[in-house]
């Protein structure tokens, strides 16, 4: 780690330096591109009797403090007072003004207003960049919370934090959930806070209603609504349609259709093409695709069925896995009703068919058995020396079993390493949709960058509507992260690699320009009665990254309420 000279110090303790805060004058300035403080004022409630500063500078402040510290957030209000406040908000701003109570009205507004104001600044942030959604990818994540947190919420709180499917895998703990509606560059279009037990299939078309109702509709026509395979419902099918929009999705693997097509893609061999590589990464999985016409929810549909090596051998391992463990589980029965002897050989049957039906083989041809025995009888007291011992007839049970052939084994080995996706686009070929499906995971990338630890403290979250409120503060902060890499990728498209300390990157993360702009210092001069504010040092890679947002290097940054 690189400490600090004694200059550096001086420098840090000089009242006219703000080490560490061009992240926020970075951010600042964006928001005026976008009108974001307008936006978040005529959305958020403003009672100036409570309030007296408007809830967008509050809320952006946060988004800030969001973007600007990578450990656990607490006590705001010190952190604010580090910051060049007459630069950002002007000197009728204090940090003393950001304190708990102030942020705790904002995230319980945000509570109720942070979806539509997440979809009206999407759309804004859509239009800087000229270019409409043309992949839309949408999915749910869940968040585990470890507080108490009694079902106490009424029925009109914005989220209720209760038990349901825990994708955290922490099925003992309450849970709030997110869904998340990004493009294909990653950009959050639109999102929102969801009670802990959503149903992911219920989600989507209650989703694409709000939000036909909350944007306009040229902003949609056109695109193509992706997800997984919750999307491939009835109604959430008749809803995309309703909205002038394509789907593409995975088709469950319960459908008859899914086995339908996977035999008929296998059937003779099958007529496979080849896709080829999609990664650049070594030892990515190599797919082949063929292309089936079907008709789904009474609409002409495009089927693609994919064969993927990768999937040959993460399926090899679990389907010798299932056929190991139903082997174990038969001998394990048939040990055990080996030591039963029965009177009468219905009990004997009787008793095999239960077994059988206990372990439900699949892949074990199971041939039930019964044999008749002869069982000593044991009579009371010692027998006579020259007694011929008595016998009855007994019966035992058990089975012949015979293990899966290496056909069969074989022909379930191909239909587990295939999968199908299903599209009304008619133009999509098998190439163009697995590269739209696979763009789903910028929606993973968002819930793990969530899914940081990042929190406001106890005090924000001992309520169900700050709880939902703090949610809609990350995903405004994940908004604007993306929102300036999508920037910044654009403007070094075409440009060379980006040189930052140790090594050269061509399309920039999160975490690149974050990083960067985190470690600008802002200087304050003074020349007699002029006050302004400027960058200070400006290494040449964080040059490039300002040049691309668009936001001015040599300049003189003056506070004026009228830009």
């Amino acid at each position: 780690m690189r400490t600090r000279t004694s200059g550096e110090v001086e420098l840090a303790q000089d009242p006219n330096t703000f080490p560490n805060s061009g992240l926020s004058l970075a951010v600042r300035w964006l928001a005026d591109r976008v009108n974001w403080l307008a936006v978040v004022d005529g959305i958020l409630p403003w009672d100036a009797q409570r309030a007296k500063i408007a809830p967008s500078t509050v809320l952006l402040t946060l988004v800030m403090n969001v973007l600007t510290q990578r450990n656990p957030l607490y006590r705001v209000e010190d952190w604010v007072a580090t910051l060049p406040l007459p630069m950002l908000w002007g000197d009728a701003i204090q940090a003393s003004q950001f304190n708990d109570d102030a942020l705790g009205r904002v995230l319980e507004d945000l509570a109720d207003h942070g979806q539509v104001l997440l979809a009206t600044l999407g759309t804004r942030m859509q239009a800087v960049e000229q270019v409409g959604p043309r992949f839309l990818h949408a999915d749910t994540s869940a968040f585990a919370l470890f507080g108490d947190y009694p079902d106490t919420a009424g029925p009109t709180a914005p989220v209720q934090i209760t038990y349901g499917h825990s994708k955290d895998h922490r099925p003992d703990l309450r849970q709030i959930m997110t869904g998340l509606t990004v493009d294909d560059q990653g950009q959050v279009v639109a999102g929102t806070m969801l009670s802990g037990n959503t149903s992911d299939r219920q989600w989507h078309s209650d989703w694409l209603e709000q939000l036909a109702g909350e944007v306009p509709e040229d902003f949609w026509r056109g695109s193509c609504y992706i997800s997984d395979a919750a999307v491939v419902t009835h109604a959430t099918v008749t809803r995309v349609t309703s909205m002038g929009m394509d789907w593409l999705g995975r088709l469950p693997a319960s459908y008859r259709l899914t086995k339908q097509l996977k035999e008929q893609a296998w059937a003779d061999g099958g007529n496979w093409a080849e896709v080829g590589v999609l990664s650049p990464k070594r030892g990515a999985a190599r797919y082949r695709a063929q292309t089936f016409d079907v008709v789904l929810y009474d609409q002409l549909t495009r089927a693609f069925v994919y064969h993927s090596d990768a999937l040959d051998k993460k399926k090899e391992h679990t389907l010798q896995r299932e056929i190991g463990q139903e082997s174990d589980a038969l001998a394990a029965e048939l040990k055990a009703l080996e030591r039963i002897t029965f009177d009468c050989e219905a009990d004997a049957r009787a008793a095999v068919d239960a077994a059988i039906r206990r372990i439900k083989p699949r892949w074990f041809r199971v041939d039930p058995v019964t044999t008749q025995t002869s069982v000593p009888i044991r009579r009371r007291g010692r027998p006579k020396k020259d007694a011929v011992p008595e016998t009855r007839v007994g019966y035992r049970a058990g089975w012949q079993s015979t293990p899966p052939s290496a056909v069969r084994i074989q022909h379930e080995r191909e239909r587990r390493s295939t999968f199908v996706l299903v599209s009304s686009r008619q133009s999509f070929s098998a190439v163009t949709a697995l590269q739209a499906y696979k763009r789903q995971d910028q929606d993973e990338h968002g819930f793990r960058w969530m899914k940081e630890p990042i929190h406001l403290g106890a005090f924000f979250v001992e309520k169900p509507a700050r709880v939902a409120g703090l949610g809609f503060l990350l995903l405004l902060a994940l908004q604007f992260s993306r929102f300036m890499r999508a920037m910044v990728r654009h403007a070094l498209a075409n440009q060379p690699a980006l040189e930052i300390p140790h090594r050269k990157v061509q399309q920039p993360s999160d975490a690149v320009i974050l990083d960067a702009l985190r470690a600008l210092w802002v200087l304050r001069k003074e020349d007699g009665t002029d006050t302004w504010f400027q960058w200070g040092h400006v290494p040449a890679y964080t040059r490039r990254i300002l040049d691309a947002l668009q936001i001015p290097v040599n300049r003189r940054f003056v506070w004026d309420p009228s830009e």
